[in-house]
């Protein structure tokens, strides 16, 4: 199913569609819209292209993104499940910018954080951004194929009405 998103969010309005990939589930275009409402103010990307030229150098991509005036990368967010490899090269290629994973339970972010401290030697570089008990099963719920958003966000806290339904969050960091 194809998202078509209205949002109104912080005093602005955007468009958004969100196009499911090869075998992609709902539970991934989930996540990916409620990251880009907390990144909101960055304005991030989430249709990527491997021609962004700040992509030049990496063999994946993000979920989303955000680009500074220069087109350097300053934000990279991960979606749900992803490899400790893709994770690895991220904090050696990406030194400055912020590098997020959103899970869909404090469960999955718990035991992605102790992997990382496991296995990787720059494990703070990562932040994992997780959704506090069985919220995310309601904020799937409330998705349809033409979805209005309005509301506020900032920091982790999703405070708005998505399709009539009246719904807040503050995401946990792990």
């Amino acid at each position: 199913m194809r998202i078509r998103c209205d949002l109104q969010i912080n005093g602005e309005s955007r468009k958004l569609i969100l196009i499911p990939g090869i075998n992609e589930p709902l539970e991934h275009r989930a996540l990916k819209l409620a990251a880009y409402l907390l990144f909101w103010p960055q304005d991030p990307a989430i249709d990527i292209s491997p021609k962004i030229p700040a992509l030049a150098d990496y063999d994946f991509l993000p979920d989303l993104m955000a680009l500074d005036d220069t087109g350097a990368i300053t934000l990279w967010v991960e979606c749900g499940s992803t490899t400790m490899n893709k994770l690895t090269k991220l904090t050696r290629r990406l030194p400055q910018g912020r590098i997020v994973v959103l899970k869909e339970t404090e469960r999955a972010a718990q035991d992605l954080r102790d992997e990382l401290r496991a296995k990787l030697n720059r494990e703070e570089r990562i932040e994992i951004l997780a959704w506090p008990g069985r919220l995310f099963r309601d904020w799937v719920a409330a998705l349809r194929e033409n979805t209005d958003v309005c509301g506020e966000t900032g920091g982790l806290l999703l405070n708005v009405v998505i399709n009539e339904r009246i719904f807040a969050a503050e995401l946990k960091r792990l």
